[in-house]
């Protein structure tokens, strides 16, 4: 009897993709198609939804139980190398001790290790260069997804009613979070559409096009900004500045000013684009916010605590319920006071550093130039949108894939120990991308 034998690279790489679809919320649009809840945004803030706690589970054991047989957790480089990431999510897990709602604390903590453990996975297994075109594609096909629901399911794809009566969200529960996504697919795709890739530029057409219909400001603003930015930095390589420490970090320096510039005008700049410059009604959001965030500023609710505490009563009286503050710091404050914040932008700095490093180490200095444009779009948007740590966010993923290290880097699919030994003219070509493989990286441990 003949038996079709199934390759450990295939199950991993099967595994991977149900992961990022679970993700991307493919899998929750489904599931959710034909069947209508009773409860209110509150309960089913509070309830959860069983398919996504089993989802979540698997994403979460699974890279757990590989970890474990790598041994990943002995190795001394991997605390070395993720030192504040690991300090930020220790100060989750500790305000589950002083949370309002421990039960309901601990729930969310493990939901948000479900995204770092996969997050991990992704970073472990694949090439940053794969990871980018697998991922910028997954998100634009998704995007395809929610055009062809505009055409038979209208009423799914566009939200009626309200302020925003019209706007396209496609697959996405949230118009805003969709075209964030999508402008993140997008500058993840720019260096495969700049070597005409097709797939590439197929997906981030669909991902621009949904932004457009969503009428979304902040997906506009996100895909402008990381354009110019990766297109600043690409020359810098191109021209071979990143090479020297000084002048690159001179020509970095110059663009922060210019970011800086920018951002002190911004209210300027949302007037002349028609927008409003109380971003939305988030401002008096946080003024209303702000009282119950000064009466916990050292240790907060406890993660998503607030929101199940008798003092959001008061807030939700006067606003209703919203589930989070709109901003990732805002919520960072409720969630673990001054402590968390302190600890998030650690996290954030180090991988900040941690690509910048790797573009002027010169290790596939273009892809790491578009992974270090997306942090810093992450940086700023959390400002505006709570996506870091929040973990019913794609977002959220994309960032633990760029912010976790490991020793061991796999920059070719289908072997998991193979080093590959670096050569002038090497090529890989993978899903229909070419790529070129650059040395592996030196660990600094």
């Amino acid at each position: 009897m003949n038996s079709l034998p199934v390759r450990y690279t295939t199950l991993r790489d099967l595994f991977a993709l149900f992961g990022v679809l679970f993700y991307m919320q493919v899998i929750a649009f489904f599931t959710s198609l034909g069947s209508a809840s009773s409860l209110d945004d509150a309960q089913r803030d509070l309830e959860g939804n069983l398919v996504n706690q089993v989802c979540g589970l698997i994403t979460l054991l699974v890279p757990l139980f590989f970890f474990i047989r790598h041994k990943v957790f002995l190795s001394k480089c991997f605390y070395r190398q993720n030192a504040f990431f690991l300090l930020f999510v220790l100060c989750i897990a500790a305000s589950i001790s002083w949370s309002h709602d421990p039960m309901l604390s601990l729930k969310r903590f493990v939901a948000l290790m479900s995204v770092v453990f996969f997050g991990g996975y992704i970073a472990y297994n694949y090439s940053l260069e794969k990871i980018s075109f697998v991922l910028g594609c997954t998100i634009g096909a998704a995007a395809f997804i929610g055009l062809i629901c505009a055409l038979i399911l209208p009423d799914i794809a566009f939200i009626s009613g309200g302020i925003r009566d019209g706007a396209f969200k496609g697959i996405f529960p949230e118009k805003n979070a969709g075209a964030r996504i999508n402008a993140i697919a997008i500058v993840l795709l720019l260096p495969m559409i700049r070597r005409r890739n097709p797939w590439a530029m197929f997906s981030a057409l669909c991902s621009l096009v949904a932004i457009g219909l969503a009428q979304s400001a902040t997906g506009l603003a996100l895909i402008c900004a990381g354009a110019a930015s990766y297109g600043y930095f690409l020359t810098m390589i191109r021209l071979r500045i990143n090479r020297s420490l000084l002048a690159f970090f001179a020509a970095t320096v110059l663009y922060g000013l210019i970011c800086a510039f920018l951002y002190g005008n911004y209210t300027l700049l949302l007037e002349m684009l028609g927008r409003d410059p109380t971003l939305t009604d988030r401002m008096q959001i946080w003024e209303l916010l702000a009282p119950f965030i000064d009466a916990q500023i050292l240790r907060g609710y406890g993660f998503g605590a607030f929101w199940s505490s008798p003092d959001a009563d008061a807030f939700i009286s006067r606003w209703g319920y919203i589930g989070n503050a709109h901003s990732g710091y805002m919520e960072t404050l409720l969630n673990g006071g001054m402590l968390q914040l302190i600890a998030l932008g650690l996290m954030l700095a180090e991988a900040l550093v941690k690509q910048y490093r790797a573009v002027t180490a010169d290790q596939s200095a273009q892809y790491r130039a578009s992974a270090l444009v997306i942090i810093g779009l992450f940086i700023v948007t959390n400002y505006v949108a709570y996506v870091i740590p929040n973990y019913r966010s794609a977002e959220f993923l994309v960032f633990c894939i760029l912010a976790l290290s490991f020793r061991h880097h796999h920059v070719r699919h289908g072997v998991a120990s193979r080093r590959v030994e670096p050569r002038a003219a090497q090529q890989s070509v993978f899903n229909g991308a070419t790529a070129r493989v650059v040395p592996k990286e030196k660990s600094p441990c």
